[in-house]
């Protein structure tokens, strides 16, 4: 348990009140999510898989890149726009 909810649960437990709790995440979190926001800016995955270090690219496509529901509506409303059939 990281210090700020050990304290977070002292202090509501002395003010009658709900804690407010961090969720665990790590420092590998942080990669996947740097890897996530830099393939929805940058479209030449060759360079993403040299800055993530991988020798395959799938490690870092299947593995490291997550699709948003966000970047999925943006990608839908996009493809409206540019076809004009939707």
């Amino acid at each position: 348990m990281n210090t700020h909810n050990a304290e977070e649960e002292i202090k509501a437990k002395k003010e009658h009140r709900e804690p407010i709790m961090l969720p665990f995440f790590s420092c590998h979190t942080f990669r996947h999510t740097f890897c996530t926001r830099f393939c929805e800016n940058e479209t030449n995955v060759k360079v993403i898989q040299a800055v993530m270090g991988h020798a395959d690219i799938n490690t870092t496509m299947d593995i490291y890149a997550e699709v948003t529901e966000t970047k999925k509506r943006e990608a839908m409303e996009n493809l409206s726009k540019n076809m004009k059939i939707f």
